[in-house]
């Protein structure tokens, strides 16, 4: 497989995924941080334009999300990893979250719960299940509504519920 720093430009058996890069606005990671300690590390590993960085810190909390490759590079010290990952990997990032074993909570599809492929984790994973459908960011830029329903796949948490609908 051909790794890329960037969402656009990951390819897979010369098969490009485009459409992959949305970033997360701060008021979907603000309904995050009641289950967030205080003057934690955020890591992000999946950059897409670096703007979560801001996003975070509008919220008070440092985010290192550097334009490097996830799954082929050392990772730096954090407390939590958060991100909005890039679709077309569901399995892989979650492979790699469990794989860092520290906590993490991973925006994905709702359908994705369903999935044959993450059945196998489940006894290691509690859900956030966002009320309504979330807008993203494209190129800095608010879009419409997305026309599909996320959720925050979370392992390490210690949420007081296997699932949490907001």
């Amino acid at each position: 497989m051909s790794k890329s720093t960037s969402r656009l430009e990951i390819t897979s058996n010369d098969t490009k995924f485009k459409d992959d890069d949305y970033e997360t606005g701060s008021d979907i990671l603000e309904s995050l941080t009641p289950y967030l300690e205080p003057n934690k590390i955020i890591y992000d590993p999946f950059y897409c334009n670096g703007t979560v960085i801001e996003e975070w810190k509008k919220l008070g909390f440092d985010c290192i999300n550097e334009k490097k490759d996830a799954f082929d590079r050392e990772h730096p010290e954090f407390d939590y990893m958060i991100s909005n990952i890039p679709f077309t990997f569901k399995k892989k990032c979650l492979e790699l979250a469990l794989e860092l074993d520290k906590p993490f909570m991973l925006l994905m599809p709702i359908h994705a719960m369903g999935s044959k492929w993450i059945k196998k984790y489940f006894n290691n994973l509690q859900f956030i299940i966002p009320n309504g459908r979330q807008q993203f960011l494209k190129g800095g830029e608010q879009t419409n509504k997305c026309w599909f329903d996320t959720m925050w796949v979370c392992g390490g948490m210690n949420l007081p519920q296997t699932i949490i609908k907001l």
